[in-house]
């Protein structure tokens, strides 16, 4: 015992000058610190002040590259949008007040009426106020007149907060003058009051200029450049503010308001660019380091100010801190080496230690592999996988989306989901995105259409989720073309034998009732004859009562079998008027047919099916909607046939209907036999509202 206390005692003796040693050293070593660091410090505050104000600068490039980006990407869908109805010109035109929106004068002008679809776009809030709920910003539709464009739709607002219809950009623009050269035109704009960040799409009319799309956005976002700098941290009581060109104050912290509005500095700032100055307030006392900077496009003032006192006694007293801080630590260190004992405990410690490593090592290889098992995964997977941000770019792809869609991946990973959908797909789209994004997932029917132009049916199952920090959606679609072409094989097999039984019944009733009916003819003749006996007369009756009963259950039998001749004979539209005829008859409903574009010659199965369709929906319509009108619409344009009908009546929940297995039968077997046929039905229907169905084959 008492030689573990002296051998303690003389490590602790051992330990004294080495620890006096040691403090002396830092002591020494943090005073030539100090006074070496004193400039240095001040210069490496000003670089970093700079760098802050040039961070700053940048941020407000970046917003104005992003919008720009933004803008482009709202294009596209804004393009989809509108070319997804007919654009055409009425006979009928208007005489417009026209002001210009830079000089404001005015003058008369007269333009032909533009139609968008059925509905008159002048003066018209529909085509903004999609795109607007779509992706914000703002949308216009100009109409070319003799002095520039005329804007005839829009969203965008006069200083009176009246949409700003009826003014124009005059020829002399960069804008008019780039659209007058066929192009697009993308960037900075004056719109009406303000700069915004645009871009401008010609609009043709048989191979005509007749107008120009645009969507924009505000150059400046003032309430997102207050979010954002006010979460940078200027070192400890350091802060950032911006003025602009006429030295209004854009940004500053509230706290300091009463240091910030000071007329001697704001004239410092407006007259000095890319500087450091220093200032004394005189509202506190306090003399500050100011780094200012100047970014054009804006015409914004940034400046970075910091008390000359923190940018030499904070990092001053750090240094001191940390030397102290260091010393402990060496002092520590230098107690657990004097006061180890036995070499086998070193020797444990680096096991340990070499253990650590193995385990890590381990680790990270298991790591790698389940990475790379990931991405085999991933690449060979029999389902297309794509990874696309909320505007729907195309930011990750596997093998089997590349070889589905005929595109490399670096192809697919420049295009927008948006390219790679048929044109009539993009409301759909829109939509279902809307639904992922409020839902977080979402099941649906889908087409793609790849490089060659082919449409490929897909059931695409997508949800949000989290990738290298953004959210996006993970879309995961299966090619149901095989599946499709299947159920549509099978099905038109059965309407085929179902057409030839019909056909099989229909002679049955010529060949069988025609001669029982003959023959009643011929009995009932004779029993009209003076010269038959009594007997006879009640024999002859007997066989007429045997033959007609004969004759009414082959009737029951088949009856409900028979095709609908008609459509063999004159045609689907014919076949429909027809039905249409006998319903508006009854009274009970008033059925409005319209129909375009449908020639005798269409598919056989195809015009079955459509009057099968038809006639469900108006048997049902006088079953249970209680309605009073019914509007059918049916055309064929190219090879897509469209077909809508709608009633008044009393709607229902379609929702619920169409997944309730025990509803809906009627419904669910019109969809089953649109879909055999390649086709998409849209119900629409609430309580209340009437029923509406939209089929596109």
């Amino acid at each position: 015992m008492k030689n573990k206390y002296f051998n303690l005692s003389l490590k602790f003796k051992l330990f004294y000058p080495v620890l006096i040693a040691l403090v002396i050293a830092i002591i020494v070593f943090t005073v030539f610190l100090v006074n070496i660091s004193r400039e240095s410090i001040y210069q490496i505050a000003e670089d970093g002040m700079l760098l802050e104000a040039t961070t700053i600068k940048k941020m407000f490039e970046r917003e104005r590259e992003l919008k720009l980006e933004n803008v482009k990407t709202d294009l596209k869908i804004a393009n989809r949008i509108f070319y997804s109805k007919k654009i055409s010109f009425s006979d009928k035109y208007l005489d417009i007040e026209a002001t210009n929106q830079v000089s404001l004068t005015s003058h008369n002008t007269r333009i032909k009426e533009l139609y968008w679809g059925n509905k008159p776009i002048f003066n018209s809030n529909l085509f903004p106020d999609e795109t607007h709920g779509l992706f914000g910003g703002t949308t216009t539709i100009f109409q070319k007149i003799d002095s520039g464009f005329l804007r005839i739709s829009t969203n965008v607002l006069k200083e009176n907060g009246e949409r700003a219809v009826g003014t124009f950009i005059p020829n002399s623009s960069i804008v008019a003058k780039t659209i007058n050269n066929g192009e697009i035109y993308y960037g900075r704009a004056y719109v009406v009051n303000d700069w915004y960040i645009t871009a401008y799409e010609p609009i043709y009319l048989h191979n005509e200029l007749i107008g120009v799309l645009y969507v924009g956005g505000k150059e400046k976002d003032i309430k997102k450049l207050h979010e954002t700098l006010n979460t940078l941290n200027i070192g400890t009581t350091g802060f950032p503010f911006v003025l602009d060109i006429d030295g209004n104050i854009i940004h500053q912290p509230d706290d300091l308001r009463n240091i910030i509005i000071d007329n001697d500095l704001i004239t410092l700032i407006l007259h000095n660019n890319s500087e450091i100055k220093k200032f004394t307030s005189k509202k506190n006392n306090v003399e500050y380091l100011l780094a200012l900077d100047y970014y054009p496009d804006f015409e914004y003032h940034i400046v970075i100010a910091i008390p000359t006192k923190e940018l030499t006694y904070v990092p001053l007293k750090t240094i001191i801190v940390n030397s102290i801080i260091m010393g402990l630590i060496l002092v520590v260190l230098l107690a657990i080496l004097m006061l180890s004992t036995t070499t086998p405990r070193v020797h444990r410690l680096l096991n340990a230690i070499r253990l650590s490593n193995t385990k890590l090592k381990s680790t990270k290889q298991a790591l790698k592999q389940s990475e790379e098992n990931f991405e085999t995964i991933f690449q060979n997977s029999s389902d297309e996988i794509f990874v696309s941000d909320i505007q729907g770019n195309i930011i990750e792809v596997n093998k089997q989306a590349s070889k589905l869609l005929l595109y490399s991946k670096e192809e697919l990973l420049q295009m927008n989901i948006l390219d790679i959908k048929p044109l009539k797909q993009a409301g759909l789209f829109l939509k279902y995105r809307k639904t992922i994004i409020s839902q977080g997932s979402f099941l649906f029917d889908s087409e793609y259409i790849n490089k060659n132009g082919e449409v490929i049916p897909v059931e695409t199952n997508s949800r949000l989720l989290e990738f290298n920090g953004e959210t996006v959606i993970l879309s995961i679609s299966r090619n149901l073309a095989k599946r499709k072409e299947m159920e549509r094989k099978v099905l038109s097999a059965v309407i085929q034998t179902e057409e030839k039984e019909r056909e099989r019944f229909s002679k049955d009733m010529h060949d069988g009732i025609g001669p029982l009916l003959s023959t009643v003819k011929l009995y009932v003749n004779e029993l009209g004859s003076t010269e038959i006996k009594p007997k006879e007369k009640k024999e002859f009756v007997i066989q007429v009562n045997k033959m007609l009963d004969d004759a009414v259950s082959s009737i029951r039998e088949i009856s409900n079998n028979l095709m609908p001749r008609v459509i063999h004979e004159y045609g689907l539209v014919k076949a429909l008027e027809a039905f249409c005829e006998k319903v508006n008859q009854t009274g009970k409903i008033h059925v409005d047919f319209n129909t375009n574009g449908i020639q005798y010659s269409l598919d056989k199965n195809i015009q079955l099916i459509l009057f099968r369709v038809i006639s469900e929906l108006l048997t049902n319509t006088i079953k249970h909607a209680k309605a009073k009108n019914a509007y059918i619409q049916l055309q064929k344009s190219g090879d897509n046939i469209s077909l809508m009908f709608t009633d008044d009546g009393i709607g229902f929940d379609s929702k619920t209907v169409m997944e309730n297995k025990g509803t809906g039968i009627g419904l669910k077997s019109i969809v089953s036999r649109i879909k055999s046929i390649n086709g998409n039905c849209e119900i629409t229907s609430s309580e209340g509202n009437g029923f509406k169905i939209n089929i596109e084959i």
